[in-house]
């Protein structure tokens, strides 16, 4: 009959169970590691942002140097409740909700607006979570 000291381990050389965890603990961490998005593969590129800003939101938000045509300016966002910016037409929904915006609150909202605040006037989404990325990082330009 084998001791359980047998079971975990392959010959019975001295530390031979300590040195398979270790190769496990290490293996796992790198297995970790390699399946984890990187930050910079999780960042946006603030110059496609750009370029999806101007071609979907500049008519309706404006930017730095042109105003809000209809909706709210979005320079400053980053940081602002939404609902009051200081130009642009507010829907009542976003002025009642409680929403702070941030990368998080904006990837969620940018993603589905009016599934995520009935009542919003903003007409469209974004799909695509890369071009959510990009166009956060460019709003994060805009002070």
């Amino acid at each position: 009959m084998s001791s359980i000291d047998d079971t975990y381990t392959c010959d019975r050389r001295p530390f031979a169970r300590a040195d398979r965890c270790v190769t496990i603990a290490l293996l796992s961490l790198i297995a970790v590691y390699l399946a984890a998005p990187s930050a910079a593969a999780a960042a946006g590129n603030a110059a496609s942002g750009k370029r999806l800003y101007d071609s979907r939101c500049l008519g309706c938000h404006g930017d730095g140097s042109s105003a809000a045509t209809l909706g709210p300016s979005l320079v400053g966002i980053i940081g602002r409740k939404a609902g009051t910016g200081q130009s642009g037409v507010h829907s009542r929904a976003l002025t009642e909700a409680n929403i702070k915006w941030d990368e998080t609150s904006l990837r969620w909202f940018l993603a589905a607006p009016s599934r995520q605040v009935a009542g919003t006037t903003m007409p469209t989404g974004v799909e695509d979570p890369q071009q959510i990325d990009d166009l956060i990082a460019y709003l994060k330009t805009l002070h």
